[in-house]
């Protein structure tokens, strides 16, 4: 009974040993799954890192864009505060009238332009339409001047043709009664 109690020993042992087997593949398994994952995790961690560090390149863009604005506005809120100062400065320098005093000026101006004779646009209208008016007129007595210069020629040309018809005619008779005498 030796052997088979030995038999039965490495029976129970090569038993133990099997389902220690089966625990270790089941935990082997477990790992690998785990490290299956593990890679499969820093995959996705590797391309949130190159999203990250894209997103931090272009945050640092829009950081130095911003900081070139804020510089344009900085110069150009200077320019403003320059000109504003140079616009306070010459409202300072104006002289501001009453409104009295501006009445008085403005009639003082007034007084000067009618003293210089300048014409209204009214004046300046009339007197066109007078100049106008004028020279119509001398133009239409000047066209019946022509006109009754012209009818007179017409008239000396007709007592000049005539005269010429009958001093041709005239002259034609007394060519014949020069021919008829000299011949007979």
């Amino acid at each position: 009974m030796n052997d088979l109690q030995k038999l039965n020993k490495v029976i129970g042992s090569l038993e133990e040993q099997a389902s220690q087997v089966t625990e270790f593949n089941g935990i082997l398994r477990a790992i690998n799954d785990a490290r299956s994952e593990i890679n499969a995790s820093n995959g996705a961690l590797a391309s949130l890192s190159n999203e990250q560090k894209q997103l931090i390149k272009d945050c640092y863009g829009k950081f130095d864009d911003f900081d070139k604005r804020f510089s344009d506005l900085e110069k150009k809120l200077t320019h403003l505060e320059e000109g504003q100062d140079r616009v306070l400065r010459i409202i300072g320098e104006l002289k501001i009238l009453s409104p009295d005093q501006f009445e008085h000026g403005r009639d003082k101006i007034l007084l000067k332009l009618t003293e210089l004779n300048f014409l209204t646009p009214v004046q300046y209208d009339e007197g066109r339409q007078a100049a106008n008016e004028a020279l119509n007129y001398t133009i239409s007595e000047l066209a019946q001047k022509i006109e009754q210069a012209n009818r007179a020629h017409q008239a000396s040309l007709k007592s000049l043709k005539a005269m010429t018809v009958l001093g041709i005619l005239a002259l034609a008779g007394g060519i014949t009664f020069l021919a008829y005498v000299l011949l007979h």
